[in-house]
């Protein structure tokens, strides 16, 4: 006869996130950054995030995971290089490539 519902803290609701996520299908984008299928093969291509592939031994298909920190990690890495202030070129830089 208890029918007041029971709401955790907005505390232990920020605790729960994943550590790994599938790549989203071919057209999609994914839940938590909604970035597209190509750009994380691109990004763990160049190195900046990282992925794992889980198979069954002797299988010949698996599945393709991705790590949630080390995204949360590279777009921290891309924000703060956009904060920073591009570095002035010299004048002699300057007219050298115009001369040219």
């Amino acid at each position: 006869m208890n029918s007041v519902a029971q709401i955790p803290p907005p505390d232990q609701a920020a605790q729960h996130r994943v550590e790994f996520f599938r790549l989203p299908q071919p057209g999609k984008r994914d839940p938590y950054f909604g970035l597209s299928r190509a750009w994380y093969y691109k990004a763990a291509a160049l190195g900046e995030i990282r992925m794992i592939a889980v198979r069954q031994r002797g299988a010949l298909r698996g599945v393709r995971l991705v790590v949630y920190d080390s995204v949360v990690d590279y777009i921290r890495r891309s924000a703060q290089a956009a904060l920073q202030p591009a570095k002035p070129t010299s004048i002699a830089t300057q007219l050298a490539i115009s001369l040219d």
